[in-house]
């Protein structure tokens, strides 16, 4: 079961991995921030397993090139954005069996968890109803880590119900 870890020591470990990089969504792209468990990869986009989240299970969706505005983004390029969400959102209702999926796009400068304003769209499995965006997005409780073997676990469902959910 994943380990719960105050949002001090979340940051701190991001920091002993890779600094601060520029911005934290590149560095993910190019390996220059600790492992990726990537699900799905393309020339343009990566969907992976962010390593520091509030629910577990929860997917990103990546456009590998730097994008910090809708503007930015040729429409379809964000339509092909969101159709990967959508279908990491089937991956997760077909292995997490949640009450509820969210999918956001995020973001902004607050923190070094948010130190990207490159664009991104989060996955995230609910399995209370009275969960609420404010506090799947924050890390005021603290987030979960996994081991080794839990996210190898964790990718290889995910990468089993990729291919079997189809584009």
């Amino acid at each position: 079961m994943p380990e719960r870890i105050a949002r001090a020591e979340a940051l701190s470990r991001i920091a002993a991995e890779g600094g601060r990089p520029g911005c934290l969504m590149c560095a993910i792209r190019d390996r220059q921030v600790g492992p990726v468990h990537a699900i799905h990869e393309d020339a343009e986009l990566l969907v992976m397993l962010p390593r520091y989240v509030t629910r577990w299970g929860q997917i990103m969706v990546l456009p590998k090139a730097h994008v910090v505005a809708f503007s930015d983004v040729a429409p379809d390029r964000w339509a092909r954005v969101n159709a990967l969400a959508h279908r990491a959102a089937r991956v997760v209702e077909r292995t997490r069996r949640p009450w509820r999926v969210y999918v956001a796009s995020t973001g902004s400068g607050a923190e070094l968890t948010q130190s990207s304003m490159h664009l991104h769209v989060h996955v995230v499995p609910l399995h209370d109803p009275a969960d609420k965006p404010s506090s799947i997005f924050s890390w005021q409780d603290g987030v979960l880590v996994g081991t080794d073997a839990e996210w190898a676990a964790l990718r290889r469902d995910y990468v089993e119900a990729w291919g079997a959910v189809g584009g």
